[in-house]
């Protein structure tokens, strides 16, 4: 197994901003709506930064 530092599997929700194309606050909501892998540490939402970009995700069943 990998000796990885756990720092570096996870971003907030600015690098998510930037990364998916959206802003902040609608990456919030995806959070909140949990639409993306995130936990929500006091006010602060981390996300894990090895998931896929939800604009690829297909809506729909």
């Amino acid at each position: 197994m990998k000796n990885q530092n756990v720092l570096e599997q996870i971003m907030g929700v600015e690098t998510a901003g930037e990364l998916w194309g959206f802003s902040p606050d609608h990456v919030k909501k995806l959070c909140r709506d949990g639409k993306v892998k995130a936990v929500k540490i006091g006010k602060t939402w981390i996300l894990d930064k090895n998931q896929e970009n939800p604009k690829k995700i297909k809506k729909g069943g």
